[in-house]
Protein backbone atom coordinates (compact mmCIF):
# COMPACT_ATOMS: atom_id res chain seq x y z
CA UNK A 1 0.00 0.00 0.00
CA UNK A 2 1.32 3.43 -0.91
CA UNK A 3 2.47 5.76 1.86
CA UNK A 4 -0.29 8.42 2.28
CA UNK A 5 2.29 10.96 3.44
CA UNK A 6 3.99 10.93 0.04
CA UNK A 7 1.97 13.66 -1.63
CA UNK A 8 4.66 15.64 -3.47
CA UNK A 9 5.83 15.10 -7.04
CA UNK A 10 9.28 13.61 -7.48
CA UNK A 11 12.17 16.02 -7.94
CA UNK A 12 14.70 15.63 -10.79
CA UNK A 13 17.21 14.27 -8.29
CA UNK A 14 14.73 11.61 -7.14
CA UNK A 15 14.01 10.65 -10.74
CA UNK A 16 17.70 10.34 -11.58
CA UNK A 17 18.27 8.18 -8.50
CA UNK A 18 15.40 5.89 -9.49
CA UNK A 19 16.80 5.67 -13.02
CA UNK A 20 20.24 4.73 -11.68
CA UNK A 21 18.59 1.97 -9.67
CA UNK A 22 16.92 0.65 -12.82
CA UNK A 23 13.44 1.91 -11.93
CA UNK A 24 11.92 3.21 -15.15
CA UNK A 25 8.44 3.34 -16.65
CA UNK A 26 7.84 -0.12 -18.11
CA UNK A 27 4.79 -0.85 -20.25
CA UNK A 28 5.04 -4.48 -21.45
CA UNK A 29 1.82 -4.25 -23.48
CA UNK A 30 3.15 -1.24 -25.37
CA UNK A 31 6.46 -2.98 -26.07
CA UNK A 32 4.77 -6.16 -27.30
CA UNK A 33 2.33 -4.18 -29.47
CA UNK A 34 5.16 -2.24 -31.09
CA UNK A 35 7.01 -5.48 -31.73
CA UNK A 36 3.92 -7.12 -33.27
CA UNK A 37 3.22 -4.15 -35.53
CA UNK A 38 6.86 -4.11 -36.53
CA UNK A 39 6.72 -7.82 -37.31
CA UNK A 40 3.64 -7.22 -39.46
CA UNK A 41 5.34 -4.51 -41.49
CA UNK A 42 8.48 -6.61 -41.82
CA UNK A 43 6.45 -9.55 -43.05
CA UNK A 44 4.77 -7.32 -45.63
CA UNK A 45 8.15 -5.95 -46.70
CA UNK A 46 10.09 -9.22 -46.63
CA UNK A 47 7.30 -11.72 -47.16
CA UNK A 48 7.62 -11.88 -50.96
CA UNK A 49 11.34 -12.48 -50.83
CA UNK A 50 10.90 -15.04 -48.05
CA UNK A 51 8.29 -16.98 -50.00
CA UNK A 52 10.55 -16.95 -53.07
CA UNK A 53 13.44 -18.15 -50.94
CA UNK A 54 11.31 -20.96 -49.53
CA UNK A 55 10.37 -21.98 -53.07
CA UNK A 56 14.02 -22.14 -54.11
CA UNK A 57 14.87 -24.07 -50.96
CA UNK A 58 12.09 -26.56 -51.66
CA UNK A 59 13.27 -27.00 -55.25
CA UNK A 60 16.85 -27.42 -54.01
CA UNK A 61 15.93 -30.19 -51.55
CA UNK A 62 13.71 -31.95 -54.08
CA UNK A 63 16.56 -31.92 -56.53
CA UNK A 64 19.10 -33.11 -53.94
CA UNK A 65 16.89 -35.93 -52.72
CA UNK A 66 17.10 -37.40 -56.20
CA UNK A 67 20.83 -37.82 -55.76
CA UNK A 68 21.98 -41.20 -54.52
CA UNK A 69 23.29 -41.11 -50.98
CA UNK A 70 22.17 -37.55 -50.14
CA UNK A 71 19.74 -38.76 -47.47
CA UNK A 72 21.82 -41.39 -45.72
CA UNK A 73 23.50 -41.83 -42.33
CA UNK A 74 26.86 -40.94 -43.83
CA UNK A 75 25.63 -37.60 -45.21
CA UNK A 76 23.83 -36.26 -42.14
CA UNK A 77 26.44 -33.53 -41.53
CA UNK A 78 26.10 -32.13 -45.04
CA UNK A 79 22.31 -32.30 -44.80
CA UNK A 80 22.35 -30.46 -41.46
CA UNK A 81 24.59 -27.72 -42.92
CA UNK A 82 22.21 -27.22 -45.84
CA UNK A 83 19.20 -27.00 -43.54
CA UNK A 84 20.90 -24.52 -41.19
CA UNK A 85 22.03 -22.42 -44.15
CA UNK A 86 18.47 -22.21 -45.51
CA UNK A 87 17.01 -21.46 -42.07
CA UNK A 88 19.64 -18.78 -41.48
CA UNK A 89 18.84 -17.04 -44.77
CA UNK A 90 15.14 -17.11 -43.91
CA UNK A 91 15.23 -16.23 -40.23
CA UNK A 92 18.26 -13.93 -39.85
CA UNK A 93 16.70 -10.92 -41.65
CA UNK A 94 13.62 -11.16 -39.39
CA UNK A 95 15.69 -11.67 -36.25
CA UNK A 96 18.01 -8.77 -37.10
CA UNK A 97 15.07 -6.48 -37.85
CA UNK A 98 13.29 -7.50 -34.63
CA UNK A 99 16.47 -6.89 -32.63
CA UNK A 100 16.96 -3.42 -34.15
CA UNK A 101 13.31 -2.59 -33.51
CA UNK A 102 13.57 -3.67 -29.87
CA UNK A 103 16.71 -1.59 -29.30
CA UNK A 104 15.19 1.43 -31.06
CA UNK A 105 12.01 1.12 -29.02
CA UNK A 106 13.94 1.18 -25.75
CA UNK A 107 16.13 4.10 -26.85
CA UNK A 108 13.13 6.18 -27.90
CA UNK A 109 11.22 5.47 -24.69
CA UNK A 110 14.01 5.59 -22.12
CA UNK A 111 17.16 6.86 -23.80
CA UNK A 112 20.59 5.32 -23.36
CA UNK A 113 21.55 4.62 -19.76
CA UNK A 114 23.62 1.80 -18.29
CA UNK A 115 23.01 0.75 -14.69
CA UNK A 116 24.37 -2.34 -12.95
CA UNK A 117 22.42 -1.84 -9.71
CA UNK A 118 19.51 -4.06 -10.83
CA UNK A 119 22.04 -6.89 -11.19
CA UNK A 120 23.19 -6.55 -7.58
CA UNK A 121 21.95 -9.54 -5.54
CA UNK A 122 19.25 -8.65 -3.01
CA UNK A 123 19.06 -11.33 -0.34
CA UNK A 124 15.85 -9.80 1.00
CA UNK A 125 14.08 -11.29 -2.03
CA UNK A 126 14.97 -14.76 -0.76
CA UNK A 127 12.80 -14.21 2.31
CA UNK A 128 9.68 -16.40 1.88
CA UNK A 129 7.53 -13.93 3.81
CA UNK A 130 8.39 -10.98 1.56
CA UNK A 131 8.01 -13.20 -1.51
CA UNK A 132 4.54 -14.28 -0.39
CA UNK A 133 3.59 -10.63 0.17
CA UNK A 134 4.64 -9.81 -3.39
CA UNK A 135 2.54 -12.69 -4.73
CA UNK A 136 -0.65 -11.61 -2.96
CA UNK A 137 -0.07 -7.86 -3.22
CA UNK A 138 -2.60 -5.49 -4.77
CA UNK A 139 -0.30 -4.94 -7.75
CA UNK A 140 -0.08 -8.67 -8.51
CA UNK A 141 -3.86 -9.02 -8.30
CA UNK A 142 -4.33 -6.08 -10.65
CA UNK A 143 -1.86 -7.65 -13.09
CA UNK A 144 -3.79 -10.94 -13.00
CA UNK A 145 -7.09 -9.18 -13.63
CA UNK A 146 -5.55 -7.20 -16.48
CA UNK A 147 -4.23 -10.37 -18.09
CA UNK A 148 -7.63 -12.10 -17.81
CA UNK A 149 -9.38 -9.06 -19.23
CA UNK A 150 -6.97 -8.85 -22.17
CA UNK A 151 -7.37 -12.57 -22.87
CA UNK A 152 -11.17 -12.24 -22.81
CA UNK A 153 -11.14 -9.23 -25.14
CA UNK A 154 -8.78 -10.88 -27.63
CA UNK A 155 -10.74 -14.15 -27.51
CA UNK A 156 -13.98 -12.26 -28.16
CA UNK A 157 -12.36 -10.45 -31.08
CA UNK A 158 -11.12 -13.73 -32.57
CA UNK A 159 -14.56 -15.30 -32.19
CA UNK A 160 -16.27 -12.26 -33.76
CA UNK A 161 -14.08 -12.70 -36.85
CA UNK A 162 -13.94 -16.49 -37.17
CA UNK A 163 -17.45 -17.34 -35.93
CA UNK A 164 -19.41 -15.85 -38.86
CA UNK A 165 -16.85 -17.23 -41.32
CA UNK A 166 -16.78 -20.77 -39.94
CA UNK A 167 -19.36 -22.17 -42.41
CA UNK A 168 -17.39 -20.76 -45.32
CA UNK A 169 -14.14 -22.08 -43.85
CA UNK A 170 -15.66 -25.56 -43.78
CA UNK A 171 -16.80 -25.13 -47.38
CA UNK A 172 -13.21 -24.46 -48.52
CA UNK A 173 -12.75 -28.25 -48.65
CA UNK A 174 -14.90 -28.20 -51.76
CA UNK A 175 -13.08 -25.25 -53.36
CA UNK A 176 -9.94 -25.20 -55.44
CA UNK A 177 -6.61 -24.74 -53.73
CA UNK A 178 -6.24 -21.13 -54.91
CA UNK A 179 -9.75 -20.19 -53.76
CA UNK A 180 -9.31 -21.88 -50.38
CA UNK A 181 -5.91 -20.27 -49.78
CA UNK A 182 -7.23 -16.87 -50.82
CA UNK A 183 -10.16 -17.06 -48.40
CA UNK A 184 -7.99 -18.29 -45.55
CA UNK A 185 -5.47 -15.53 -46.24
CA UNK A 186 -8.24 -12.92 -46.15
CA UNK A 187 -9.60 -14.34 -42.87
CA UNK A 188 -6.20 -14.40 -41.20
CA UNK A 189 -5.46 -10.85 -42.32
CA UNK A 190 -8.74 -9.54 -40.87
CA UNK A 191 -8.14 -11.48 -37.65
CA UNK A 192 -4.59 -10.22 -37.28
CA UNK A 193 -5.59 -6.63 -38.10
CA UNK A 194 -8.45 -6.54 -35.57
CA UNK A 195 -6.34 -8.13 -32.86
CA UNK A 196 -3.56 -5.63 -33.52
CA UNK A 197 -5.98 -2.71 -33.24
CA UNK A 198 -7.31 -4.10 -29.96
CA UNK A 199 -3.74 -4.57 -28.72
CA UNK A 200 -2.96 -0.97 -29.63
CA UNK A 201 -5.95 0.31 -27.65
CA UNK A 202 -5.05 -1.89 -24.67
CA UNK A 203 -1.45 -0.72 -24.83
CA UNK A 204 -2.56 2.91 -24.72
CA UNK A 205 -4.76 2.29 -21.69
CA UNK A 206 -1.98 0.31 -19.99
CA UNK A 207 0.49 3.10 -20.68
CA UNK A 208 -1.74 5.64 -18.89
CA UNK A 209 -2.20 3.26 -15.95
CA UNK A 210 1.49 2.37 -15.67
CA UNK A 211 2.56 6.02 -15.90
CA UNK A 212 0.19 6.98 -13.10
CA UNK A 213 1.40 4.08 -10.95
CA UNK A 214 5.04 4.91 -11.70
CA UNK A 215 4.61 8.58 -10.80
CA UNK A 216 2.83 7.54 -7.61
CA UNK A 217 5.70 5.25 -6.67
CA UNK A 218 8.15 8.15 -7.03
CA UNK A 219 6.22 10.57 -4.85
CA UNK A 220 8.02 12.10 -1.90
CA UNK A 221 7.01 13.43 1.49
CA UNK A 222 7.32 17.12 2.29
CA UNK A 223 10.11 16.30 4.71
CA UNK A 224 12.04 14.49 1.96
CA UNK A 225 11.67 17.58 -0.24
CA UNK A 226 13.02 19.77 2.55
CA UNK A 227 15.91 17.39 3.27
CA UNK A 228 16.86 17.28 -0.41
CA UNK A 229 16.77 21.08 -0.67
CA UNK A 230 18.87 21.34 2.47
CA UNK A 231 21.43 18.88 1.12
CA UNK A 232 21.58 20.76 -2.18
CA UNK A 233 21.84 24.24 -0.68
CA UNK A 234 23.78 23.35 2.44
CA UNK A 235 22.77 23.52 6.08
CA UNK A 236 20.95 26.85 6.70
CA UNK A 237 22.63 27.23 10.10
CA UNK A 238 26.09 26.81 8.58
CA UNK A 239 25.25 29.18 5.73
CA UNK A 240 23.93 31.73 8.23
CA UNK A 241 27.13 31.42 10.24
CA UNK A 242 29.20 31.92 7.08
CA UNK A 243 27.19 35.01 6.15
CA UNK A 244 27.73 36.39 9.64
CA UNK A 245 31.48 35.85 9.38
CA UNK A 246 31.59 37.50 5.95
CA UNK A 247 29.57 40.44 7.20
CA UNK A 248 31.83 40.86 10.23
CA UNK A 249 34.92 40.74 8.01
CA UNK A 250 33.42 43.34 5.68
CA UNK A 251 32.56 45.62 8.58
CA UNK A 252 36.10 45.40 9.97
CA UNK A 253 37.47 46.35 6.56
CA UNK A 254 35.09 49.29 6.33
CA UNK A 255 36.09 50.55 9.77
CA UNK A 256 39.83 50.25 9.15
CA UNK A 257 40.27 50.93 5.41
CA UNK A 258 37.66 53.55 4.49
CA UNK A 259 39.28 56.29 6.64
CA UNK A 260 42.52 55.71 4.67
CA UNK A 261 40.76 56.00 1.30
CA UNK A 262 41.30 58.89 -1.07
CA UNK A 263 37.74 58.86 -2.39
CA UNK A 264 34.46 56.90 -2.13
CA UNK A 265 32.51 56.53 -5.38
CA UNK A 266 28.78 55.70 -5.08
CA UNK A 267 25.82 54.70 -7.23
CA UNK A 268 24.57 56.69 -5.10
CA UNK A 269 22.55 54.26 -2.91
CA UNK A 270 23.16 50.67 -4.11
CA UNK A 271 26.93 50.58 -4.73
CA UNK A 272 29.89 52.12 -2.91
CA UNK A 273 33.61 51.62 -3.55
CA UNK A 274 36.55 53.13 -1.66
CA UNK A 275 39.82 53.86 -3.51
CA UNK A 276 43.19 54.75 -2.05
CA UNK A 277 45.82 56.45 -4.18
CA UNK A 278 49.34 56.95 -2.91
CA UNK A 279 51.63 59.33 -4.83
CA UNK A 280 54.13 57.35 -6.80
CA UNK A 281 51.96 54.20 -7.01
CA UNK A 282 51.03 52.76 -10.38
CA UNK A 283 47.26 52.90 -9.90
CA UNK A 284 44.61 53.42 -7.22
CA UNK A 285 43.82 50.42 -5.01
CA UNK A 286 40.33 49.20 -4.13
CA UNK A 287 40.26 49.00 -0.33
CA UNK A 288 36.52 48.46 0.29
CA UNK A 289 33.32 47.84 -1.62
CA UNK A 290 29.76 47.08 -0.68
CA UNK A 291 26.22 46.63 -1.93
CA UNK A 292 23.05 48.09 -0.34
CA UNK A 293 23.57 47.80 3.45
CA UNK A 294 27.36 47.69 3.20
CA UNK A 295 27.28 50.59 0.75
CA UNK A 296 25.41 52.64 3.36
CA UNK A 297 28.00 51.73 6.01
CA UNK A 298 30.84 52.78 3.67
CA UNK A 299 29.18 56.15 3.05
CA UNK A 300 28.58 56.68 6.77
CA UNK A 301 32.18 55.80 7.62
CA UNK A 302 33.49 58.05 4.85
CA UNK A 303 31.35 60.96 6.06
CA UNK A 304 32.53 60.52 9.66
CA UNK A 305 36.17 60.26 8.50
CA UNK A 306 36.05 63.23 6.14
CA UNK A 307 36.61 61.17 2.99
CA UNK A 308 35.20 62.81 -0.13
CA UNK A 309 32.16 61.01 -1.63
CA UNK A 310 31.60 61.32 -5.37
CA UNK A 311 28.46 60.10 -7.14
CA UNK A 312 29.28 58.34 -10.40
CA UNK A 313 26.92 55.36 -10.93
CA UNK A 314 28.56 53.83 -14.06
CA UNK A 315 32.05 54.03 -12.58
CA UNK A 316 30.92 52.67 -9.18
CA UNK A 317 29.24 49.66 -10.81
CA UNK A 318 32.23 49.01 -13.10
CA UNK A 319 34.70 49.02 -10.21
CA UNK A 320 32.43 46.90 -7.98
CA UNK A 321 31.95 44.16 -10.59
CA UNK A 322 35.45 44.10 -12.13
CA UNK A 323 37.96 44.83 -9.36
CA UNK A 324 38.87 42.62 -6.40
CA UNK A 325 39.72 43.96 -2.96
CA UNK A 326 43.30 45.16 -2.47
CA UNK A 327 43.85 45.08 -6.25
CA UNK A 328 44.62 48.05 -8.54
CA UNK A 329 41.96 49.23 -10.95
CA UNK A 330 42.34 48.04 -14.59
CA UNK A 331 43.82 50.25 -17.27
CA UNK A 332 40.49 50.87 -18.99
CA UNK A 333 39.27 52.74 -15.88
CA UNK A 334 42.35 54.92 -15.47
CA UNK A 335 40.93 57.97 -17.22
CA UNK A 336 37.58 57.96 -15.41
CA UNK A 337 39.21 57.44 -11.99
CA UNK A 338 41.87 60.07 -12.75
CA UNK A 339 39.13 62.65 -13.39
CA UNK A 340 37.50 61.77 -10.05
CA UNK A 341 40.84 62.02 -8.19
CA UNK A 342 41.65 65.33 -9.88
CA UNK A 343 38.30 66.66 -8.67
CA UNK A 344 39.02 65.39 -5.13
CA UNK A 345 42.51 66.87 -5.06
CA UNK A 346 41.08 70.16 -6.35
CA UNK A 347 38.58 70.24 -3.49
CA UNK A 348 41.30 69.49 -0.95
CA UNK A 349 43.56 72.14 -2.46
CA UNK A 350 40.80 74.73 -2.31
CA UNK A 351 40.14 73.79 1.27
Amino acid sequence: MADPSKTEKATPKRRNKARDEGSILKVPDLDSTIMLWGALFMFVALGGGTVALLGRAMAYFLRKTGEIGYISPGNLQSLAVDILYILGRILLPFLAAIWLLAISNQLVQHGFHISFKPLTPKFSKLNPASGFKRIISAKSMVDVLKSLAKFAIIAWMAYSVIGPRMPMILETMHLSMNQAMGYMEETLFILYRNIMLIMLALAGADFLYQRQAFEKSLRMTKQEIKDEARDADGNPEIKGRQRSLLMASAMRRILTQVPKASVVITNPTHFAVALRYDPGSAAPILVAKGLDHLALKIRERATNSGVVIVENPPLARAIYHNVDLDRPIPAELYQAVAQVLAYVFHLKGAA
